[in-house]
């Protein structure tokens, strides 16, 4: 027998099978379109924005869907919605929920709620900037988050939003890894690529003020403005593209350093042909790398500030008195992620410091709409 004909064999015979169950061809037709029909009528479709973020070019970036109008939608059909969108996170911005603030916005990654994250942040901005919610020239929003109220500056240009600055809880600087050599291995990376920072400073106090004395940083340490991540500092790009996970190995040592298992951010300072003042990755155990982090580089600023990671043109303000140096200075820095993904993305970072201390970081960047659409649930 043929394809063919086993094909219409099979048809035939549910046909068969169905006129015997509902009376006649005719009827099982129309039993189908009644069913149909009633699906659809209890459906509804939910808008969403389709947004690339961290880029100012569409098919770069990191992608994310906000989902402007999500009335009567439970938690659990927002996590199913954001598994259906098959991206790293989605959006859903309800009416604010606590004072002082201006929109309560849930975010959700494919198997969780989460409190906090950059890029859907920054990308919920570029969309109710988008649909009118937020009007041309408003200066600033503060959305309401599962972390709480985070701010938000805008910068607008010919009536469109052009770039958003999110401000990020002060860092909390845990624990760290001072075996470079188990750390490179986990990496799988050569001892010699993990701690290499002749340079590093910090502040010490002295009579004349605040200055600048060499201190050696960690291997890595653990950062935290909003979510915990393991900062990495590496001499090269060729090392940080260079870097893979050996989970084993990583949880040995986050183990013998009485750390939890959490996201590994690595980064470089090594100069390129781009203008980027750090190329970076978030080490994944598998699947698509996560191309643009906002989360993660406001740690891995802090880090790099607090450390002298920056190029000294950047760290300190030029023209100011010996004894003024170190003290309240900001620091702006330009993350290249996503590189190896093939959706490079600009992640910008101002870190504030005063003396030693970091006291304040934000993150921003540009997003650009890609499309529009309804999701039927």
């Amino acid at each position: 027998m043929s394809d063919m004909n086993r094909r219409e064999f099979g048809r035939s015979g549910l046909m068969g099978l169905a006129a015997l169950a509902f009376g006649d061809p005719k009827r099982v037709a129309r039993h189908a379109s009644e069913a149909s029909a009633t699906q659809a009528s209890d459906s509804r479709g939910y808008r969403y924005i389709h947004l690339d973020v961290f880029t100012d070019r569409r098919m770069q970036g990191n992608q994310l869907f906000v989902f402007v109008q999500p009335a009567g939608l439970d938690t659990d059909t927002m996590q199913t919605m954001t598994r259906e969108s098959n991206l790293s996170e989605c959006t859903f911005v309800f009416p604010p929920e606590q004072a002082g603030t201006d929109h309560r916005v849930r975010i959700f990654t494919r198997t969780a709620e989460t409190p906090f994250a950059g890029h859907p942040t920054i990308g919920t901005a570029f969309a109710l900037a988008h649909t009118g919610l937020l009007k041309p020239g408003l200066s600033h929003t503060t959305f309401g988050l599962g972390v709480g109220p985070i701010n938000l500056n805008l910068d607008w240009k010919d009536g469109r939003l052009a770039f958003a600055w999110m401000t990020q809880m002060k860092p909390t600087f845990g624990k760290s890894v001072v075996d470079g050599a188990a750390l490179a291995a986990a990496l799988g990376l050569d001892a010699a690529l993990v701690r290499l920072k002749p340079d590093a400073t910090s502040a010490t106090s002295t009579e004349r003020g605040v200055r600048l004395q060499p201190d050696p940083a960690p291997a890595g340490q653990e950062v935290n403005c909003g979510s915990n991540f393991f900062i990495v500092p590496l001499p090269t790009r060729k090392a940080v593209d260079a870097a893979v996970l050996d989970r084993a190995k990583v949880d040995s040592v986050f183990a013998a350093s009485g750390m939890q298992r959490r996201g590994i951010y690595i980064f470089s300072t090594e100069r390129g042909q781009d203008d980027a003042t750090a190329y970076s990755r978030l080490l994944g155990t598998g699947g698509i790398e996560d191309p643009a982090t906002g989360s993660a580089v406001g740690p891995a600023g802090c880090f790099a500030a607090k450390y002298g990671f920056v190029p000294p043109a950047l760290r300190e303000p030029q023209g100011r008195p010996e004894q003024d140096r170190g003290a309240d200075r900001e620091i702006s820095m330009t993350f290249l992620q996503g590189v190896l993904a093939r959706r490079p993305s600009r992640l910008h970072v101002k870190v504030t410091m005063s003396g030693a201390e970091v006291t304040g970081v934000q993150v921003g960047g540009a997003s650009v709409v890609v499309g529009e659409g309804s999701m039927a649930v």
